[in-house]
């Protein structure tokens, strides 16, 4: 039975570790080596984005990159080693980088991920990075599929917007304004009578499987009557307006109109995802930040109406829009309401739809875990290595205060043993004066020495005078005792009293640095701290993402700072304590010596009452 027992317990044994070595070596599954780190992006289209129920194909997910969930000093400076790979961590997937600013840590990059599960379970893809020697690899054109025939970032800050798809299609006017801030990066502002966005009668515009056009606005004040999209003409046109109560489509053509119901009224100064969707059928529906609106059957297809594409008025120019836009995108397809509503979450500034994870290190030699701490460190800013750094010389300074001041401690109590057992065994004051080889370091000597010498030049004791009073000459007769008055006994323990102060001070000498880094080394973290959790937090309402794991490098990062604050202060807090201790010992034996002599020196050399 034992046998059996024992059998059954090596084998769960041996299973155990194959699983395990399995795994590290599925943790180390790795893209290319050439590239050093990566980071794994969830895709939650579940929990977080609001419950997508269809899977999506061919998606353009937005990765926001900000210093809170990447180290920009790790990549090359326009991106060009950025690798986004599926999750079988294989297959190479296209990416579009809109913007990458290093020195501000921002980034926005689009990637076009092939499968968009529906599933409870997050999906996610790789980004790869760290290879001085890559080329470029951004692809807008195949970035966006072959539905999309216009996608403008606004992303300039002059000239005309630019199209990212593959027809690169410019605009043929555009009068409004570029590089204000958007809600993805940079965006376009309309200024009234006069903006307009107009794109040319184009054969890629057929628009014979339908039509989406979407696009995020912002309105500065109340619209009366705005065309944020038109197309065609008198008799004939179709429109996405904005008025007092909302959005609303409409379409005019043979003789007949439609108009659906108005939407939600929106907000003025904040940003809104619009989007209308019309079906080869004639099907027209609205939607705003991701929610299905008003809808109606029109019977009238996209196809119908011809000529420029009109943005930020109508045709003619007139019922002018006023306000800001971004990420405009046509479609020569009718996207389904989960397609709207993961664009909407995709590219809002929530953040919940690409979340970026920790950063991992190609270590497939190794099979060791990589530490957080290494993580910490790589997301530390300028300004708290400029703390942390003024903190480690802080710490510095006081490890060599303890350890030097922890010596002299221990060395002057060792001479101030040596000299008391001597200094116990005489009778005659000034024996031992002269003899200060025997005492190195020790206060207490030089305290007795200065007395000493007051009593030499108070008596006008010469050096045979002195001999023969302390017994060291045998043949010479010792003169009358030098007799001092109560004054000039006052004097000497006056001495006795400044040699004590001195020894004091030279005892206590730079344990000013203890106490300021006890004092000051927790406050330096806790700036250093409060600095870095605002940078994060400014960083991510600029990049326009907000969730833990966009916080937590950041903040952790910034927190290493108040840790080495604590790091500085607590040993100096144990040394000061220890140190002081010693010091309060040294200092009362001074002083009972310094009793000690007077005494001796007023029964010795005092005048008899």
């Amino acid at each position: 039975m034992n046998g059996v027992c024992g059998k059954t317990v090596r084998i769960s044994v041996l299973m155990v570790m194959l699983s395990w070595s399995m795994t590290l070596v599925s943790a180390h599954a790795w893209w290319n080596e050439q590239w050093t780190l990566r980071k794994k992006i969830s895709i939650d289209t579940a929990s977080q984005a609001g419950g997508i129920k269809q899977n999506l194909a061919d998606f353009p997910v937005l990765i926001r990159l900000h210093s809170g969930n990447f180290d920009f000093t790790k990549v090359k400076e326009n991106g060009e080693d950025l690798r986004f790979v599926d999750a079988d961590d294989k297959t190479l997937l296209k990416h579009h980088i809109e913007m990458l600013d290093a020195f501000d840590e921002i980034a926005l990059v689009w990637v076009k991920v092939p499968a968009v599960s529906a599933g409870t379970v997050p999906g996610a893809i790789w980004l790869y990075y760290g290879n001085g020697e890559a080329a470029a690899a951004d692809d807008p054109a195949d970035t966006f599929d072959t539905f999309y025939q216009g996608v403008y970032h606004f992303n300039g800050l002059e000239g005309l917007p630019k199209d990212s798809t593959s027809y690169g299609i410019e605009p043929a006017e555009y009068t409004g304004g570029l590089g204000l801030a958007g809600v993805i990066g940079n965006g376009a502002t309309f200024s009234g009578a006069g903006s307009v966005l107009r794109l040319g009668d184009n054969p890629a515009f057929n628009f014979s499987t339908g039509l989406t056009v979407s696009c995020w606005i912002k309105i500065n004040e109340p619209q009366e009557d705005a065309v944020l999209f038109s197309r065609g003409g008198e008799g004939s046109e179709m429109t996405l307006g904005l008025g007092p109560d909302g959005l609303s489509a409409g379409i005019t053509a043979e003789g007949s109109a439609y108009k659906t119901e108005p939407t939600m009224v929106v907000s003025v100064g904040e940003w809104h995802h619009v989007a209308l969707v019309l079906s080869a059928t004639g099907q027209m529906d609205l939607y705003v930040d991701g929610e299905s609106g008003p809808s109606l059957k029109t019977g009238i297809a996209p196809s119908h109406f011809s000529g420029p594409l009109s943005f930020g008025s109508d045709i003619q120019g007139n019922r002018s829009f006023m306000g800001d836009m971004d990420e405009l995108r046509i479609t020569g397809a009718p996207r389904n309401a989960d397609w709207i509503k993961a664009g909407f979450i995709s590219q809002g500034p929530a953040g919940n739809f690409a979340v970026v994870a920790l950063e991992e290190v190609n270590e497939a030699a190794s099979g060791m875990p990589v530490f957080y701490l290494a993580t910490i460190f790589q997301n530390i800013t300028l300004d708290g290595l400029v703390v942390i750094g003024i903190l480690i010389a802080m710490g510095a300074a006081s490890w060599v205060v303890m350890i030097m001041k922890g010596f002299f401690l221990w060395n002057t109590s060792k001479g101030n043993k040596a000299f008391m057992e001597k200094y116990d065994a005489i009778e005659a004051p000034m024996a031992l004066e002269g003899q200060s080889d025997l005492f190195v370091g020790s206060g207490l000597y030089k305290i007795y020495k200065a007395g000493c010498t007051s009593l030499k030049e108070l008596g006008g004791m010469t050096k045979r005078t002195q001999d023969a009073l302390n017994g060291d000459d045998e043949n010479a007769v010792p003169p009358p005792k030098p007799s001092l008055s109560a004054k000039a006994v006052e004097s000497v323990k006056a001495v006795l009293e400044r040699g004590l102060n001195d020894e004091m001070n030279r005892l206590n000498a730079w344990m000013i640095v203890l106490i300021l880094c006890i004092s000051g080394g927790p406050f330096l973290g806790l700036l250093g701290t409060v600095w870095g959790v605002m940078n994060t937090f400014a960083a991510m309402a600029e990049a326009g993402e907000a969730n833990i794991m966009a916080i937590a490098p950041g903040v952790a990062s910034a927190l290493a700072t108040t840790v080495f604050g604590l790091l500085v202060a607590i040993p100096a807090l144990f040394g000061y304590n220890f140190l002081t201790g010693r010091i309060r010992s040294i200092t009362a034996q001074s002083g009972m010596f310094v009793d000690q002599f007077g005494l001796k020196v007023d029964a010795a050399y005092g005048e008899e009452k």
